[in-house]
């Protein structure tokens, strides 16, 4: 008997494994959008996405729903890893498959979350070092404030310093938003929240002087951003970051990028007491304190290198650990150019030293 296909069909009649996964990332990506994400995280996850999807065409693989397995996966993670990219961009790939695959599970296209038990790769935990005082010297040292392009850029630069903005929230900042006089900044942060950052005299006097001296009238109210190009356009945020990667590399600290000024205003922000940890939660627009933890151990880091070393060696207080005649002909000032002006008399002071300690002269303990 003939059998009749349904005219109407059910979400239960379509076979899920056979939907592709383009189709699939263009739907999370309009799930993304309509749950208010910004669109930079959009494009980010619909990149990431990509990339497996990119990952399974080189290997003549069907690039259908039926493919997006464990066993793929943590083919794809490895492959990753042996073409030497990041292991943070690595674990930022598998965080967004993981996203995706809890998604898939609530439109209902699959009965279960295939990625549950697929652990994010680690990553090392490297100590970032925020820019020194002097670092931060030698980059203002380098800009010509009477200019219209150094006293904007000296504006940014003194802006990241002072509030750790993200430069995307630094090229909304709009001129309304922008409270020179009252000392502080609205912004619109991730996940369309609206906060606001207090900054200190000095950043409002740079601020001042690119405000009423050197900012361009935009072309119309709806480009009404603080920060402009020459021509009176926004600043992008890759403009931005162009013009502090080529002002490190100009100046000899490579290292700097816009990140790096974010977590110099955070560690800064402890090491100096400005406040205390939720404080500093709210300024930089982080849900929770997971992140701000680590600022916190760069503030640790930063204490143990300036403060005083406190040695448990010097507090337990060995007695056998004694000096002898060598250290103090070491320690003096200036006496291993002295000795060596006077020619042999350096050379015999020093293996007579040596013999003494041989000799059992200095502590027996060591002469044994």
């Amino acid at each position: 008997m003939l059998k009749i296909k349904s005219r109407n069909p059910v979400w239960g009649d379509i076979n899920m494994k056979k939907v592709t996964l383009t189709n699939l990332i263009i739907h999370y990506a309009q799930s993304n959008k309509a749950e208010g994400k910004s669109p930079n995280t959009v494009v980010w996850y619909s990149e990431m996405l990509h990339s497996y999807t990119k990952f399974l065409e080189s290997n003549n693989i069907n690039t259908t729903l039926a493919e997006f397995n464990v066993v793929n996966v943590r083919q794809f993670i490895i492959y990753e890893q042996e073409r030497q990219v990041s292991p943070f961009t690595v674990q930022c790939k598998v965080r967004s498959l993981k996203a995706f695959s809890s998604w898939l599970l609530r439109e209902g296209y699959t009965k279960d979350n295939i990625l549950a038990n697929v652990k994010l790769p680690k990553t090392p935990n490297r100590i970032i070092e925020p820019l020194t005082q002097l670092e931060i010297e030698k980059l203002f040292a380098a800009q010509n404030p009477l200019t219209s392009v150094g006293s904007r850029d000296i504006a940014i630069l003194t802006l990241l310093l002072d509030t750790g903005l993200r430069e995307s929230e630094l090229c909304n900042l709009k001129r309304e938003d922008t409270h020179i006089e009252e000392g502080f900044i609205k912004v619109m942060g991730k996940g369309a929240k609206e906060r606001i950052i207090p900054f200190g005299a000095r950043t409002q006097k740079v601020l001042w002087r690119y405000s009423i001296h050197f900012r361009p009238d935009p072309e119309n109210e709806y480009n009404d951003y603080f920060f402009l190009t020459l021509d009176a356009r926004k600043l992008i945020p890759n403009a931005v970051r162009q013009i502090i990667k080529r002002w490190g590399k100009r100046v000899g600290i490579p290292r700097l990028h816009v990140h790096l000024c974010r977590h110099t205003f955070a560690t800064n922000f402890l090491v100096y007491e400005c406040g205390d940890v939720f404080r500093l939660q709210q300024l930089l627009g982080h849900t929770s304190l997971e992140m701000v933890r680590r600022y916190v151990h760069y503030a640790s880091d930063q204490d143990i290198i300036k403060g005083h070393v406190v040695s448990p060696m010097d507090k337990i207080g060995i007695k056998g650990i004694r000096g002898y005649k060598i250290d103090k002909i070491l320690r003096k000032k200036d006496s291993i150019s002295e000795y060596q002006h006077q020619g042999m008399k350096y050379d015999e002071d020093i293996s007579r030293s040596k013999r003494n300690i041989g000799n059992g002269r200095g502590s027996h303990k060591y002469s044994r």
